[in-house]
């Protein structure tokens, strides 16, 4: 009886070992950071007027945490092609905009900081959410160059509306 349960155990682990190494999910993969958001002041959106927001991007490969890696081979630079605001109310009875996705088209080398404009609030809805405050979340998209790998990664801020 032992012998069997031993046999059935090591069946087992010998299952989920060949699971563990055939994860494929794992390559190309990225760790992204969204960092000096409007070069650390208040975001503040003006009626008829918008917001485009200074963001730095930067980007390592998810099993490289010293940054030994000089050359990101057999990884490629990505490219940042679209993002998707989302948008949540923080005063009370604000108006809250549609989600709304642009597309763009940001070039970011492994380990490198590279600041690009994102257009956080249109002119339409600065107008509609004026006298309040929002918090966007921002979806990023990325494609991993050489490769049919994307990435994505988020940020969430917080914009006042006058």
């Amino acid at each position: 009886m032992l012998k069997r349960h031993l046999a059935l155990l090591a069946l087992v682990i010998m299952a989920v070992f060949a699971v563990a190494c055939d994860n494929t999910a794992e390559e190309g993969m990225a760790v992204f950071g969204v960092s000096d958001i409007n070069d650390n002041n208040p975001i503040v959106a003006t009626s008829g007027v918008g917001a485009t927001v200074d963001m730095t991007f930067r980007w390592r490969p998810y099993f490289d945490p010293q940054a030994t890696i000089v050359e990101a081979a057999p990884h490629g630079d990505y490219v940042i092609e679209s993002y998707r605001i989302t948008w949540s109310a923080v005063t009370s009875g604000a108006t809250v905009p549609s989600p709304r996705e642009e597309a763009t088209n940001i070039f970011v080398p492994v380990y490198d900081l590279v600041k690009a404009g994102i257009i956080v609030v249109t002119p339409a809805e600065a107008t509609a959410a004026a006298g309040s405050v929002l918090n966007a979340t921002i979806e990023f998209t990325a494609h991993e160059m050489g490769t049919d790998k994307d990435a994505k990664f988020s940020t969430k801020i917080s914009v006042t509306f006058n």
